[in-house]
């Protein structure tokens, strides 16, 4: 029988959804711990994983997980920056 008129069970996507989101938890409570720099870091290793040529699919979609997440912790990490740059008294910065 043609493999295009197979039925392929579902189950095994189903269960990397389940793990995939234990995973995303994972990631998340280990990249929350992480410094602005030491994000950006991580952010360039992925962006060298995905680069070779020798990825596998898995990699591929563990490495946009991890990506999105890390960028997300960037961009909140500089929003809380620039809240706290922005509440600064102005007058504290006066040299007398």
């Amino acid at each position: 029988m043609p493999l295009e008129n197979q039925v392929i069970p579902n189950h095994l996507s189903m269960s990397n959804k389940v793990t995939n989101k234990k995973n995303i938890e994972i990631f998340k409570q280990d990249i929350n711990r992480l410094s602005y720099e030491e994000s950006i870091s991580a952010l360039e290793t992925i962006l060298n994983n995905v680069q070779d040529e020798n990825i596998s699919l898995d990699e591929i979609q563990i490495n946009y997980i991890k990506g999105h997440l890390l960028l997300k912790h960037c961009e909140e990490l500089l929003q809380f920056c620039e809240q706290e740059i922005n509440e600064i008294n102005p007058e504290f910065l006066e040299l007398d």
